[in-house]
């Protein structure tokens, strides 16, 4: 049974909802629901690494976005490959990347996303993560 494309980008938006509220397992069940139902998409997976990066596990992110550029190359997936480099403390390596696409890219999403994240400080792009007291 065919899962319908509303229903996969429901499970999308959840996941990054979910991600953004802290609920970081809840994440990985809806990001890995909408892995299922579209297993050649490389959207899943650009869920996943956003998630480990929030997770503070960068190297983790690194290692889905380049199992994922390997089997499909896509500037999108470069763009966060670059930013998890980044944050690994990779810093010429991941802007390496993001100038490349913010220059060269195809895709306007990506070459935007690349420029921004490539414009901004290495203390800039750690993600901020709430404390509560």
């Amino acid at each position: 049974m065919e899962t319908p494309a509303p229903t996969v980008r429901l499970l999308m938006r959840l996941g990054y909802w979910s991600v953004w509220h802290g609920l970081h397992a809840e994440a990985a069940v809806l990001f890995s629901g909408a892995q299922a139902a579209r297993p050649a998409s490389e959207v899943p997976v650009l869920g996943m690494a956003v998630l480990a990066m929030v997770m503070n596990q960068p190297a983790h992110a690194v290692e889905l976005l380049r199992q994922s550029a390997a089997a499909a190359p896509n500037e999108l997936i470069d763009v966060h490959h670059g930013c998890a480099l980044r944050l690994m403390g990779e810093e010429v390596a991941g802007m390496e990347i993001l100038q490349r696409v913010a220059t060269t890219g195809q895709t306007p999403d990506a070459r935007q996303m690349a420029a921004n994240l490539a414009a901004l400080g290495a203390a800039q792009l750690h993600p901020q993560l709430a404390k509560i007291l």
